[in-house]
């Protein structure tokens, strides 16, 4: 019994109780997403990971410091020479080296890599930014998506009740003798035809609702949902395609970020060539060992030391580490160049096929405007003939077909024309969005 209930929930969508209520307006659910969805999660680690990164390059800059503290102990005493002590027979030793380190000159390797980090850092957040946009943009899609479903519920129930009332206008009219009881029939067939389509489309409108809640990152099982419509969305995108691709080189994030990563891959081209010249180190280290523990400070003054060093080494062979390393390089920045030529080369084919779609959808909405007024004239003046016995019964139920078609042509166009606008806004780089700047 509970899973027909959970069925009969399902099925009759917006009108049935529930559990838990949630609002949205379309600002809200991108900010859900923002906050919830996984893709962004994970990009957001990645600007994380990539701040390490440039961190532990920066720290390459900084000397090391190393500490050793030993004590030997051999299988049989014998007769040592003590700094503190003098001879004395021992089978143990103790020691303690501190040394700190410094490369002074190591080819550019460093400063090179630590430019190169920093630059894939900035890459990271720019791709944060541009998967944000691109989840904002499901968003839209499936927020739209669900508006125009539940638009359709409603034009399909009251395609169903004018169904009903004619059906029991025709019943009426047969009992007086006016109808035939073939038009009785035809229309509760066409009732149950209405019936069935609006069964459809609300299950249309839970596949929709479902969709968007995933994307959202919110459980759907238990919810019923109100969702606030949009009446616009988007500004004022008329342009030609020189300008709009030229915004799109301008703004996009994901090739300002491509390019950060271009400039990133020469600077680690620049490090993998490093590698081939000689290095320069300072070093800094202290040193004590006795065959007894010091029992103060003198004792210490005695038997340690200090030492200084600067030391050159010239790589002469690196097993062809050095070289190969260089070659990878190069290759990495050759592929990084075609692709960015392969993504403005995509960006241009977004930006011609987005400015086509918003040309046709404001295009499809004012045709679909002017059906809808030819439609409703039509059912009305078909009920009016049908009613003075003018009309036959077949006229008012194609009127009342397409009449239910034309409301569904305007719905559809509507929110295909606001859905044409906010894509052409994400292929040129210039969405704005209520909810889109989630914080970090």
């Amino acid at each position: 019994m509970a899973g027909f209930l959970a069925f009969l929930g399902l099925l009759l969508g917006p009108g049935v109780s529930s559990h838990e209520v949630l609002d949205l307006d379309l600002g809200k659910a991108v900010r859900l997403a923002m906050e919830k969805n996984l893709e962004i999660v994970n990009s957001m680690l990645d600007v994380e990971a990539s701040g390490a990164e440039e961190r532990s390059a920066l720290g390459r800059f900084l000397p090391s410091l190393s500490m050793g503290i030993s004590q030997s102990i051999h299988d049989r005493s014998r007769m040592v020479l003590s700094g503190t002590r003098g001879l004395v027979k021992t089978n143990r030793s103790y020691s303690l080296n501190l040394g700190l380190n410094y490369n002074i000159f190591n080819g550019f390797k460093d400063i090179s890599s630590l430019k190169a980090a920093k630059l894939l850092r900035e890459a990271s957040e720019l791709t944060y930014e541009r998967t944000k946009e691109e989840v904002a943009l499901i968003v839209v899609q499936r927020y739209l998506a669900c508006l125009k479903a539940e638009k359709l519920v409603d034009i399909a129930r009251q395609a169903m009740e004018r169904s009903k009332v004619q059906l029991e206008r025709t019943e009426l009219m047969f009992k007086l003798g006016s109808v035939p009881q073939a038009d009785v029939i035809k229309q509760r067939v066409q009732f149950g035809r209405e019936k069935l389509k609006l069964l459809q489309a609300k299950m249309e409108y839970q596949s929709s609702l479902a969709e968007l809640l995933y994307v959202l990152g919110v459980e759907a099982e238990g919810r019923r949902v109100r969702l606030e419509d949009v009446q616009e969305l988007g500004g004022n995108v008329e342009m030609d395609f020189e300008e709009a691709f030229r915004t799109a080189l301008e703004r996009r994030k994901d090739i300002l970020a491509l390019k950060k990563a271009l400039e990133a891959a020469r600077y680690e081209l620049k490090a993998a060539k490093g590698a081939l010249l000689p290095t320069i180190d300072a070093s800094v280290s202290y040193g004590f060992w006795d065959v007894s523990l010091p029992r103060s400070f003198r004792d210490i003054d005695r038997t340690d030391n200090i030492s200084f060093g600067i030391a050159l080494r010239v790589p002469i062979f690196q097993r062809l580490q050095a070289r190969s390393a260089v070659a990878e390089a190069e290759i990495n920045l050759r592929k990084l160049e075609n692709q960015l030529k392969d993504v403005e080369r995509k960006v241009a084919l977004e930006i011609r096929t987005r400015l086509m779609e918003l040309k046709m959808s404001k295009e499809n909405i004012e045709l679909a405007r002017e059906n809808l007024r030819a439609a409703e004239e039509d059912l009305r003046l078909a009920e009016e003939r049908y009613r003075l016995g003018a009309g036959i019964l077949l006229d008012r139920i194609m009127a009342s077909l397409q009449r239910r078609e034309a409301e569904a042509d305007y719905v559809d166009a509507r929110y295909s024309y606001i859905l044409s606008k906010v894509r052409l806004e994400g292929a040129m780089g210039m969405l704005e969005l209520p909810g889109l700047q989630g914080r970090r």
